[in-house]
């Protein structure tokens, strides 16, 4: 069973960065109307994720985005909410995406502290490898996610 409280804290936290977009405004019109019904699908074992919207951007480099219907983005922060202390504990510490404390500033001082010992404060040179790897979250392998997951939780 979700607690209803847990609900509505995921919700506080997903409208920060999402209040200004029509999914989020519609949502918003009857917030605790529409986070009871979503609390009864879930506990009814009856929710079902809505059509993402699919999109391409071009910076800073060109990809396909899936971006969640609102009320799905709220289930996301629930989920993470339960599922991130346990996830914390198999990171490595140069992991940086989505964790509390170590976003991009955190990553680029990271990579300014080895460049400076690397290059002995910018006297000598350096090289960095920059990498992405295409279509990285698309490719997962979802039965070996899975199973990764189940071992930890």
């Amino acid at each position: 069973m979700i607690e209803l409280d847990d609900l509505f804290d995921a919700y506080v936290e997903c409208r920060k960065n999402k209040r200004k977009t029509i999914n989020a405004i519609d949502f918003e019109v009857d917030y605790e109307r529409e986070l009871i019904l979503l609390w009864n699908k879930i506990n009814d074992k009856a929710y079902e994720p809505k059509k993402s919207i699919a999109f391409i951007i071009n910076n800073p480099v060109k990809r396909e985005i899936f971006a969640a219907d609102f009320r799905d983005r709220i289930i996301h922060h629930l989920i993470i909410k339960k599922l991130n202390p346990l996830f914390e504990k198999e990171f490595i510490f140069d992991s940086y995406s989505c964790r509390v404390g170590k976003g991009t500033l955190f990553g680029v001082k990271r990579a300014d502290k080895f460049i400076r010992r690397c290059s002995e404060n910018y006297t000598k040179d350096c090289f960095v490898l920059k990498q992405d790897i295409s279509g990285f979250f698309m490719h997962i392998n979802k039965k070996i996610l899975f199973e990764k997951i189940n071992k930890i939780c």
